[in-house]
């Protein structure tokens, strides 16, 4: 049996990929302030949301379903669980500044479209959508 994953070392999540509220702190774009580079330097006292109560996906996999090659801080893609207003289940996959890793994005399109799981990749500048034909009207009504 497998444990349960760790973010261990992993900070994608703090490292300006998301959008942040910390101590009532906006963080669009950009690192934490308390982001050093190696982890976080108020952890002990971090505010409970988002820092103690964030998951992404990978982290939450309890049937390993992504492979550890696809922790975000290794393929450069944080993914989150979400629906849209009326309710439709996707995947919501923000791309590091960074980069991220080809084979991962390969394996997410292969793996989206093998399992009919809707995606909605976030890239710098522009977004993708893929998946059922009401997942993508959906955002195409919203334009």
């Amino acid at each position: 049996m497998q444990s349960k994953r760790e973010c261990d070392g992993c900070t994608a999540c703090c490292d300006g990929e998301l959008i942040l509220n910390i101590f009532g702190k906006r963080y669009v774009g950009r690192p934490c302030q308390f982001n050093n580079g190696s982890g976080c330097s108020i952890y002990k006292d971090r505010p409970k949301n988002p820092c103690k109560t964030f998951e992404c996906s990978w982290l939450k996999d309890k049937d390993y379903t992504f492979p550890e090659w696809l922790k975000p801080n290794k393929s450069g893609f944080i993914i989150m669980d979400k629906k849209t207003e009326n309710g439709i289940p996707y995947k919501l996959i923000t791309t590091s500044r960074k980069g991220h890793d080809e084979e991962a994005l390969l394996w997410l399109i292969t793996w989206g479209n093998e399992n009919n799981i809707n995606l909605k990749f976030l890239f710098p500048r522009v977004k993708h959508h893929i998946g059922s034909k009401e997942f993508r009207d959906f955002y195409k009504q919203k334009k």
